[in-house]
């Protein structure tokens, strides 16, 4: 049997699906002032598009915001935390 670790950055995707990303994971925001961002909730809203995700900054619980999936999905924006 042989099995192959997926990505999920590169797995086939439906109307359902979160590509892997869940409330704990967490992000560094690319640029200059780079921050780390846990995932709080992913949420669908009616008559969007696509699911978005809370996000909460580590150290400044005080301080999140609301991001696409397809957003933090993007290695521009953010990069997964190692």
């Amino acid at each position: 049997m042989r099995m192959e670790a997926m990505s999920f950055w590169r797995r086939a995707h439906g109307p359902e699906d979160n590509y892997g990303v869940a409330a704990g994971q967490r992000f560094h925001s690319v640029g200059r002032m780079g921050a780390m961002w846990e995932v709080i909730t992913v949420a669908r809203y009616p008559g969007d598009l696509g699911p978005h995700v809370r996000l909460s900054r580590v150290g400044a619980h005080n301080e999140g915001k609301t991001v696409s999936l397809q957003v933090l999905r993007d290695r521009r924006f953010f990069q997964p935390a190692q």
